[in-house]
């Protein structure tokens, strides 16, 4: 990837002076932000261009003035990787340099001001994507804040490292990387950030008290039958009180939830792999005997139907050749 080249260059979303349409372009694919030129020196296109890696989306951006970008409260992580110029974040009040990088944690404001033609890739991470590859049940253990990650640092070397590959296949390939090579790099890319994404004081969740510990572990040996809080009680030893205490404490949500977490997990997994199964068969293979609550249940934790789970492994199978579709299995 050169220096001069904004990466990505196959997958163009937006060259343009227009504005409004690059705004239109990066709230179609990632949360709202209001993009406001802060100069004016005539005809120089926006360039923004993008890599779909899973549910993980990568834009490169180049801004041909000025301008100041901000966010309403974000609902994962985004990372912004400078390539060459500056950007200006207003929460830390502090310049982020070339090779540097920023990562702004869910809950925050994007608060950006961009230096003209500085280059760029945005990095928006998918949020059941960052949940599974973690192992925790939802994003309230991880790092809270805005960071910055200095050039030096070995995680900000790595994620560079790993964004020249992926834009030197992105060229090989044309824009067209194979869907489940593209999951591939979104592990890596998770794998990469993960130092950087745990809440400080919490590096390793997996950590527990025995008790704490003795539960999840029997949840998840057990997470395809039927289950209840008073087993956990009964198998651990401890009070209701105790229990839910250290489950606040330590994970950040209750017994009931961890299970229900797990559970509705498994069944993702199954309509991600299995393209042939039944929703009813599923569900049922996870003690969940209502469809009707279930499907609720499941659109809460996951902003989409078992459905449209279901339909868009099928897609995939359907584009992937045979080879291809044997490894995404």
């Amino acid at each position: 990837m050169k220096k001069d080249n904004v990466p990505f260059f196959h997958n163009i979303g937006v060259q343009s002076s227009d504005f409004e349409e690059a705004r239109c372009f990066i709230n179609s694919r990632i949360d709202d932000r209001e993009v406001s030129p802060l100069s004016a020196s005539g005809s120089a296109e926006n360039l923004l261009t993008w890599q779909p890696l899973g549910g993980t989306t990568l834009f490169g951006a180049q801004w041909s003035e000025k301008v100041h970008i901000q966010s309403d409260t974000q609902s994962t992580f985004h990372a912004v990787l400078v390539l060459s110029g500056s950007i200006r974040c207003n929460t830390l009040n502090q310049d982020i340099t070339a090779n540097s990088l920023l990562l702004i944690a869910p809950g925050k404001l994007a608060d950006l001001v961009w230096e003209k033609s500085t280059k760029a890739v945005v990095i928006s991470l998918s949020r059941q994507s960052l949940i599974d590859h973690l192992g925790v049940p939802g994003l309230e253990l991880l790092r809270d804040t805005t960071t910055l990650v200095p050039d030096n640092h070995q995680d900000a070397q790595l994620v560079k490292n790993g964004i020249e590959c992926l834009a030197q296949q992105h060229q090989i390939c044309r824009g067209n990387i194979d869907i489940s090579i593209q999951k591939q790099w979104e592990n890596l890319l998770l794998a990469q950030l993960s130092n950087q994404l745990h809440r400080p004081g919490m590096e390793n969740p997996t950590i527990l008290p025995g008790r704490i510990r003795l539960a999840t572990d029997w949840i998840l040996a057990h997470i395809k039958e039927p289950m209840s809080v008073c087993d956990l009680l009964r198998i651990t030893g401890a009070s209701r009180r105790s229990l839910e205490s250290g489950f606040r404490t330590y994970l950040n949500t209750t017994p009931a939830k961890f299970i229900l977490c797990h559970k509705l997990k498994g069944v993702r997994e199954i309509l991600r792999s299995n393209p042939d199964i039944s929703i009813g068969d599923a569900a049922f293979s996870y003690s969940f005997n209502h469809l009707s609550h279930f499907t609720r249940q499941y659109q809460e934790a996951f902003g989409e139907l078992p459905s449209e789970t279901l339909r868009q492994y099928r897609e995939v199978t359907c584009i992937l050749p045979k080879k291809a579709r044997r490894r995404a299995v």
